[in-house]
């Protein structure tokens, strides 16, 4: 969920969580429209391949395309669905690259502390 808090909690919106929340929105925003901009021509030219192949369902390029799809829209998790259904987000990858930045940010810093 957008703020993880019990039902009954008094906890507040701070303008730090607001802004990530917005700037997480945004991100995910682009990556969809992102996706939506590809995925158009290249579904049209798989439906006229599959249309000239006449093949096996199985081996349809447009089914496959339209799975890949919905992979990516559980990946982008643009409403927060698909957060706890075990699924990698967009959430997760920008919450390991900030564990990433602050972790060598405190290396700087101790490296910074430790030089005469």
């Amino acid at each position: 969920m957008f703020f993880q808090t019990h039902e009954d909690s008094t906890a507040k919106v701070t303008r730090n969580q607001a802004l990530r929340h917005l700037v997480m929105f945004q991100l995910k925003l682009a990556a969809d429209a992102l996706r939506d901009l590809l995925m158009s021509p290249i579904s049209i030219v798989v439906f006229i391949l599959d249309a000239v192949r006449n093949p096996r369902l199985e081996d349809s390029l447009y089914l496959r395309l339209m799975l890949l799809g919905r992979q990516s829209d559980r990946m982008i998790n643009l409403f927060d669905e698909h957060q706890d259904a075990g699924h990698y987000t967009v959430d997760q990858a920008v919450e390991e690259l900030e564990l990433m930045v602050r972790a060598a940010g405190r290396s700087h810093q101790d490296n910074d502390q430790e030089a005469p």
